[in-house]
């Protein structure tokens, strides 16, 4: 995998030359191969070869993102339903929830197609007999929520073990690797921080205060082993109810909370590639806001976009889409932090501070990678918005609950990332597993950084 430095990446703002697009949407990928070469040839600015060097890379991992053939994602469905037919295939695909390429003329389909249509799809639930039933790590988070809203305030002591290792088959004896792992970073709802226990050998951890934490280990392995981190911290989650004309509003210690005129530009501005206010994009903030003036219901009309007209889609890896705010405007979906990116650059069009926070939903039930939002909006200071669950909410017909994610966090959350698209304190030399966030962890060796399918990652709840 060819080093590319973060500003590399801003390279994929600019389009492609013709040919090699129209070869890539045909899915004739060695042709667009063929094409790259010819072109970096010619006499093109440096910041296009970048850009070509890059889409080397991803011709080269999109076809590990969809594997499967009609006749094979036929067949998976089929294990599991199997009167599953063509008509249910088609109608998946018109509903706009099978993502899919074209490759040497004929199509294949995304990796989590099968997990993102069983978890998803009313109808396939229905059949599978699992819908509207709740999951024990659900039972919790309705309850926590209840919870919240009624004490205004949460507190919650989390614990939380992670470890990465590489599988067997890209391990060899005597490998010189540096590895990262997420930490959580001190923010208004995180406190009391401790590691507890990790792997043996040279670390070195990031301060608490760090925007993009993590310990990272850099040992010779003789034999194959994970690298693991234990940690414990204090969570607070605090309730305001943005929906009343006359909420409370919460307390704030000190004016620390205040973000300067300097600061705020920081959460203003673009931020290449992903974080950028196309003419489409500023087209649909207008559409959405319309006469609006108001900071906080622009940013509630921006939420009640997204949570009511975006679809929850499991997705292919961030690396390998160029804009992704506007790949989830166009396409009407998308993951949690696909939607939390259409959030943030759509606010921002509008003048309101917005950033990044993700890490892990760390519920006793289930522990997973997970990322949200925060706006600013004075007299509140900072808030969060969850897209992800609120449509989730809205999907199910719970009003209260989507309302919920316009202001608040449930206190579920391990927060390791205060900014998309940061540098590691410790330097990788390869390109992460993902170029923009840290939530299961990175390895690479001198050689090569290693992808997602190539390292096995366990994250364990404690308390």
């Amino acid at each position: 995998m060819r080093q590319f430095e973060t500003k590399e990446l801003e390279s994929l703002a600019m389009e492609l030359p013709e040919e090699i697009q129209q070869y890539k949407l045909a899915g004739e990928f060695t042709k667009a191969q063929e094409a790259i070469k010819r072109w970096m040839e010619k006499p093109i600015a440096e910041s296009l070869k970048v850009r070509l060097r890059y889409e080397q890379y991803i011709l080269e991992e999109l076809p590990k993102e969809f594997p499967y053939t009609k006749e094979e994602i036929m067949e998976l469905f089929q294990e599991k339903l199997p009167d599953f037919s063509d008509k249910d295939l088609k109608r998946i695909e018109e509903e706009n929830l099978a993502e899919w390429i074209y490759l040497n003329g004929e199509k294949h389909y995304i990796h989590n197609l099968l997990r993102n249509i069983c978890d998803k799809d009313e109808e396939v639930q229905e059949r599978l007999g699992v819908y509207g039933k709740l999951t024990e790590d659900k039972k919790l988070l309705l309850a926590k929520v209840r919870e919240l809203q009624e004490k205004k305030t949460v507190t919650e002591k989390i614990h939380l073990r992670t470890s990465i290792r590489l599988k067997d088959e890209v391990f060899q004896p005597g490998m010189k690797v540096k590895v990262h792992l997420p930490l959580p970073a001190q923010w208004y709802q995180t406190s009391e921080i401790e590691i507890l226990d990790h792997a043996d050998g040279k670390f070195t951890i990031d301060d608490e205060r760090s925007r993009y934490r993590s310990i990272c280990f850099e040992n010779t392995l003789e034999e194959n082993r994970a690298f693991y981190v234990e940690y414990q911290y204090k969570i607070q989650a605090d309730y305001i109810d943005l929906w009343e004309k006359n909420s409370e509003i919460p307390k704030r210690k000190g004016e620390d909370w205040k973000l300067t005129t300097e600061e705020q530009q920081e959460y203003l501005c673009e931020q290449y590639p992903h974080i950028r206010f196309t003419p489409y994009l500023k087209a649909l903030a207008e559409e959405i806001v319309g006469e609006e003036k108001r900071p906080l219901e622009i940013a509630r009309k921006i939420y009640d976009y997204i949570t009511e007209k975006v679809q929850y889609s499991y997705m292919k890896a961030y690396s390998l889409i160029p804009d992704i705010p506007q790949y989830c405007a166009r396409n009407l979906r998308g993951d949690c932090g696909v939607q939390a990116l259409l959030f943030i650059t759509l606010c921002r069009i509008c003048g309101i501070p917005a950033g990044w926070q993700s890490g892990l939903y760390a519920n006793p039930g289930y522990v997973g990678p997970h990322d949200w939002a925060m706006f600013y909006v004075e007299p509140y200071g900072w808030l969060y918005a969850d897209p992800s669950f609120g449509g989730s909410a809205y999907a199910s017909g719970d009003e209260n609950r989507r309302r919920f994610y316009f202001g608040n966090l449930d206190p579920y959350r391990m927060t390791a990332n205060h900014a998309f698209q940061q540098e590691f304190a410790v330097k990788k030399q390869f390109m992460p597993i993902d170029p923009y966030d840290n939530q299961s962890g990175e390895i690479e060796s001198e050689t090569r950084g290693f992808a997602s399918y190539e390292v096995e990652t366990e994250k364990i709840f404690l308390n």
